[in-house]
């Protein structure tokens, strides 16, 4: 199969969403090493507000195959290993018009083995602290596999899944607009989210006619979405559909966290 893991490797970004350098929140650019130049990403995952990511949620966890292929080099095992040996070279298998493995793919599966690590060597929930924790070394080894485990193997009673997607309180919208896809809420009273975190997501339950088409699927998003916080009052996030504008809603928004860039950012070298 003609593929070069180091070649994925060395391209991947893993960042907010973005495919270049930008002035975007706790994201460096150009960073001097001596007499060197090398470039730095910090990694703030794909999925800051879950374990595992959208592409492969509830299919495999830990791969999020990229096209029609792959699901097929997989199934007769065909799909590269991950070693020193297959890095430039691998069995023609299905023959020399065998695609690439998309960078995507490897991507998906270095964010979650690295989330994976990190819970089990953090304490706590892993989220916002940045502390080891002192467990045995039987129970991180469970917390790891629980990580990466199919959704129908997964033990519900140990971390991550006991504590992932609990709700750190809630609050309680009273208009929300949508205008290019970016929908604003404001609440009363205050939210209550410190602006000093980047890592709030939130899930909007909405019952009010059209308000309904704001709301967050937890099927999808378990743990919510990710917002930005405009003032003590109002957030935003990001939600597909026609402008509109609603003055009197009911329901509540549920306040989440995620992957923050105070506490878990790791710097990665990209070349």
């Amino acid at each position: 199969m003609r593929t070069s893991y180091k070649l994925a490797l060395d391209n991947i970004k893993i960042a907010l969403g973005s495919s270049e350098f930008s002035s975007e929140t706790n994201q460096d650019t150009l960073v001097a090493i001596g007499s060197s130049l090398a470039v730095f990403d910090i990694n703030n995952f794909d999925d800051r507000m879950s374990v595992d990511t959208l592409s492969s949620r509830g299919v495999r966890t830990g791969f999020g195959f990229q096209s029609e292929y792959e699901y097929v080099l997989d199934f007769f095992d065909q799909f590269p290993k991950l070693n020193h040996e297959d890095v430039e070279t691998f069995p023609v298998g299905f023959g020399s018009t065998t695609p690439y493995v998309g960078y995507k793919t490897v991507q998906t599966a270095v964010e979650n083995v690295t989330k994976a690590m990190l819970l089990a060597i953090l304490d706590g929930d892993s989220k916002r602290t940045a502390n080891v924790g002192i467990g045995s070394t039987v129970g991180k080894k469970e917390i790891f596999y629980n990580c990466l485990a199919l959704p129908e193997f997964r033990l519900s009673s140990i971390k991550p899944w006991s504590n992932w997607n609990e709700s750190v309180g809630v609050c309680t919208p009273t208009s929300i607009s949508r205008s290019n896809n970016v929908a604003i809420v404001t609440t009363t009273p205050a939210h209550g989210m410190s602006s000093s975190y980047d890592d709030w997501g939130i899930i909007m339950n909405l019952n009010t006619g059209v308000a309904t088409s704001f709301n967050i699927s937890t099927t999808l998003y378990p743990n919510g979405v990710p917002i930005k916080i405009i003032d003590a009052n109002t957030f935003s996030y990001t939600n597909y559909g026609i402008n509109t504008s609603i003055t009197s809603i009911v329901g509540i928004a549920s306040i989440q966290v995620g992957w923050g860039g105070t506490s878990n950012n790791l710097h990665r070298q990209i070349i």
